[in-house]
Parts: C-alpha cells; sequence; structure tokens
C-alpha cells in the first residue's frame, strides 16, 4: 500500500514538475540544441508535438509557439524537413501590437518594374514559401537561383520575414539586394520594411534598399 502511494506521489510530482516547465517557459538555449540534419523525431524529443504542419511534393513544415524564459512574448519557431531530415529553421518573436509606419508607394520608384501589389497581408502560406525557398536554394549558381525565384515569386505576397529568410540564401550584400529587387512589389507588410534593411551589413546596401522600398532618407 505504501508502494502504491509513493509511486502515485511520485506521478503527481513530475506532472506539477512539467506543467511548471510549461508555465515558466523553455531556455533560450534549448533552440541551440536544433541543428540541421536532424529527424523529426529528434525535433520531437526537444520541442515535442509541433501545433500545425504542412506539405508540399518536396518539403514538410512545422510551426511551433513556444514561450522562453527571458523573452516576453510568444516565440514563433518555424522548421521544413526534407525526407523526415531538418534542412531549415527560423525562430521569431510574434508581435501582438505591431507598429504601423507610412512610406511612400513603392510603384513609383523606377529601379523596381512594376506588378500589381498582393492584397494579403500574412504573406505567402508557409508550404509554399519552403517549396519556394528550397528550389531556389537548390539551384547552384547565382544567376539560376533569382531566375528561379523571379519566376517562382508571380504576384504572390511576400512578408518581410519570409523576404529576409529568401535574401539568406545568399553571402553577399550585393546578390541580397538583387533578391529584394525582385521581391520589394511582393512584400505585403510595409510597417516591418526596417527588420529588411538591417538584414544587410553595410550602410551604403542599407541606403540601396531604402531606394527600392521607396523609404525617403531624412
Amino acid at each position: 500500500m505504501k508502494t502504491m502511494k509513493m509511486t502515485f506521489a511520485l506521478f503527481t510530482l513530475a506532472i506539477c514538475i512539467s506543467g511548471c516547465a510549461s508555465i515558466l517557459g523553455l531556455e533560450e538555449s534549448t533552440l541551440m540544441k536544433i541543428q540541421k540534419g536532424m529527424t523529426q523525431e529528434e525535433i520531437v524529443s526537444i520541442l515535442g508535438q509541433p501545433i500545425h504542419r504542412s506539405f508540399d511534393h518536396e518539403t514538410e513544415g512545422w510551426t511551433y509557439e513556444k514561450f522562453f524564459t527571458k523573452s516576453p512574448g510568444i516565440t514563433i519557431i518555424e522548421l521544413g524537413f526534407e525526407d523526415e531530415k531538418l534542412v531549415f529553421m527560423d525562430s521569431y518573436e510574434k508581435s501582438p501590437n505591431p507598429s504601423v509606419a507610412v512610406y511612400p508607394s513603392i510603384e513609383n520608384n523606377r529601379e523596381v518594374p512594376y506588378r500589381p501589389r498582393p492584397s494579403v497581408g500574412n504573406g505567402m502560406n508557409e508550404r509554399d514559401f519552403l517549396s519556394l525557398y528550397t528550389k531556389v536554394e537548390s539551384k547552384p549558381f547565382k544567376d539560376d537561383r533569382l531566375e528561379m525565384l523571379r519566376n517562382g515569386i508571380g504576384n504572390r505576397a511576400m512578408n518581410c520575414k519570409q523576404c529576409i529568410r529568401m535574401m539568406s540564401i545568399f553571402r553577399f550584400d550585393d546578390d541580397k539586394l538583387e533578391v529584394l529587387k525582385i521581391l520589394a512589389p511582393n512584400i505585403s507588410d510595409r510597417e516591418n520594411y526596417d527588420e529588411v534593411i538591417e538584414a544587410l551589413d553595410f550602410i551604403s546596401s542599407q541606403e540601396k534598399a531604402k531606394k527600392m522600398l521607396g523609404i525617403r532618407s531624412k
């Protein structure tokens, strides 16, 4: 009888500890445990089950919403798998009340070819984005990557986070600016332009990006 009571007490304690960990949030070091090439089982052992899954012919996307101990808000973690192996990860804090800034119309910038601006504000759905991202990244040469991106984007919306992720395929600012030139007319959340600009390393590149995005220097 005592053994059963002890077992029940330990089981209850384990549940309480698990619940407290969930409330307090994960440690920031948890994300550092995630490495490219991990299996889906290994990811589940670190983050648990995803809250959303999406499928494509080539990729599978997982989305998590997690609290971290030193972060005031919710952190979004997006993962992409091929053959059940991790090939992509992005994480960012979810802002409940994003600030809104007003910028000049981008279509007036002669450096960017005109295309009708997408009306969707949330960008491309994760499945379609991962599919395009993988196709662009798989090309061995820069010109082929840019051509794949140019042909693949069409008139679909892309938010600033996705634009930055696509730019990250390339190492140098000049190449990233070429990506931005293609995607600029499709960016749906103008209030986050600053994030795109900050993704560039040099001030001169940031100034060129502002010009592409129709932002007038003060």
